[in-house]
C-alpha cells in the first residue's frame, strides 16, 4: 500500500494516461521535400521535377554550391522565375550527367583494350604451343621409329592451325583497333560536351570553376571579368527565345574573338558571362573589358527573316586576384563590381579596385 507522501494526487493518474506522447523525430527527407514544396509555393513556381530537385537539394545542402548561389540571385531578385530555376538545373545537375556520359565512353573505351590484350596473349599462347609442338617433333625423330612422312604430315597440320587461328586473330584485333579508335574520337566528344555549354560552345560553369580554381592554387596573377546582358529578360519577352538565345551567341563570339590568348571565356549561368584573364595589371585588364562592351554596343544584332536589327548593351564588373584569394572571394567581389555598375546606370564597366587606384596588385 502506497503512504500518503507518495501516492499521485487525485487526477494525476488520468492525467498522465490522456497526455500525449512526445512527437517522434521526422525523417530530414521529409522536412526538405516538405520546405521544397512550400518554397515551390512561396516563389509561385510549377511543380516540376526540376524546381523539386533544386529546392531538395538547396534545403537538404546537397548541391556543392547551390545554395550560395541561390542566395546570391535572391539578393538581386528576391522572387525565383522559372527562367531562373531552370538556369539553376542546368548549372547544377546537368553536367553530371554528361559525366556519366564520360564515364560510361571510358568504360566502354578501356573494355576494348582489354580485348585486344586478350587477343594478343591468345596469339602469344599460340605461339609458345607451336613452338612446344615443334620440340617434342625434333625429340621425337631422334628417339621414335616413326616415318618422316607421319612427322611431317603432323607438323604441317599444326602449321595450319596456327596460321588459321592467327588469321582469325589478325581481323579481330583490326577489328578492335577500329573500335578503339572510334571510341577515343567518341571520349574526346564527350569530354569536349562536359566542359561546354550547348549553346554557345563556351566553356561551361565546371570548367571555369575548375581553371579559377587551379589558377588561384598556382598563384598565377589573373583577372576576372563578369559580363551581364542588360535588361535581358524585356528581349526574351518582346522577341521571343529563339532571338535571345541569339543574343547570347552574338556575345559569347564577341568574347571569343576579344579574348586574348590564355583567356578562358565562359557561360557563368543564363545571360551572365565570365571571362578569366591572365593579367595582373588592372589597367590591362580594363581595357579588356572595354573592348567587349564596345564591340557589343557597336554590334545590334539581326533578327531572322530580315527582321529589324536591335541594340543590346551589356554591364561587366572586374576583379582583380589577390595573392592568397579563393574562387568564391574573387567571384565576389567581381560580381559586387558588376552590380555597381548596373546600379550606375548599366552599360559600363566597373572594377575592384577601381581605377586609378591601383596599377597591379602582384607587382
Amino acid at each position: 500500500m502506497q503512504s500518503p507522501a507518495t501516492a499521485p494526487a487525485p487526477g494525476a493518474a488520468h492525467a498522465a494516461a490522456s497526455r500525449p506522447a512526445p512527437p517522434a523525430r521526422k525523417d530530414p527527407n521529409l522536412l526538405h521535400a516538405h520546405a521544397a514544396m512550400a518554397s515551390m509555393l512561396e516563389h509561385g513556381l510549377s511543380p516540376t521535377p526540376g524546381n523539386y530537385l533544386v529546392w531538395f537539394s538547396f534545403h537538404g545542402d546537397t548541391a556543392h554550391g547551390l545554395r550560395a548561389e541561390v542566395e546570391r540571385r535572391r539578393a538581386v531578385q528576391p522572387r525565383m522565375t522559372e527562367e531562373t530555376m531552370e538556369e539553376l538545373l542546368f548549372q547544377f545537375f546537368m553536367a553530371d550527367h554528361e559525366a556519366l556520359a564520360l564515364r560510361q565512353v571510358a568504360a566502354r573505351l578501356e573494355g576494348a583494350v582489354t580485348e585486344a590484350i586478350g587477343l594478343v596473349q591468345d596469339t602469344r599462347d599460340d605461339a609458345l604451343r607451336y613452338g612446344g609442338t615443334l620440340a617434342q617433333a625434333s625429340d621425337r625423330m631422334g628417339t621414335e621409329p616413326e616415318s618422316l612422312n607421319a612427322l611431317l604430315r603432323r607438323l604441317a597440320a599444326e602449321t595450319l592451325e596456327v596460321s588459321r587461328r592467327s588469321e582469325v586473330t589478325a581481323a579481330r584485333l583490326a577489328e578492335t583497333a577500329r573500335k578503339t579508335q572510334e571510341l577515343r574520337h567518341e571520349l574526346a566528344e564527350a569530354r569536349r560536351l562536359a566542359s561546354t555549354d550547348p549553346l554557345t560552345g563556351l566553356a561551361n560553369r565546371r570548367q571555369f570553376d575548375d581553371a579559377l580554381r587551379d589558377k588561384l592554387a598556382e598563384r598565377r596573377p589573373s583577372a576576372l571579368i563578369m559580363v551581364d546582358l542588360d535588361h535581358f529578360k524585356a528581349v526574351n519577352d518582346t522577341h521571343g527565345h529563339p532571338v535571345g538565345d541569339q543574343v547570347l551567341c552574338h556575345l559569347a563570339e564577341i568574347m571569343r574573338e576579344t579574348a586574348p590568348e590564355g583567356a578562358l571565356a565562359a557561360r557563368f549561368g543564363g545571360e551572365e558571362f565570365s571571362l578569366l584573364l591572365p593579367c595582373g595589371v588592372l589597367r590591362e585588364a580594363v581595357a579588356v573589358a572595354e573592348r567587349i562592351r564596345n564591340r557589343l554596343g557597336q554590334c545590334a544584332v539581326q533578327l531572322p527573316q530580315e527582321g529589324p536589327r536591335i541594340a543590346v548593351t551589356a554591364s561587366l564588373g572586374l576583379a582583380m586576384a589577390a595573392p592568397g584569394e579563393s574562387p568564391e572571394q574573387l567571384i565576389a567581389r567581381a560580381d559586387a563590381a558588376l552590380y555597381d555598375a548596373k546600379r550606375a546606370g548599366r552599360n559600363r564597366v566597373c572594377s575592384d579596385p577601381p581605377l586609378p587606384k591601383a596599377e597591379s596588385v602582384w607587382s
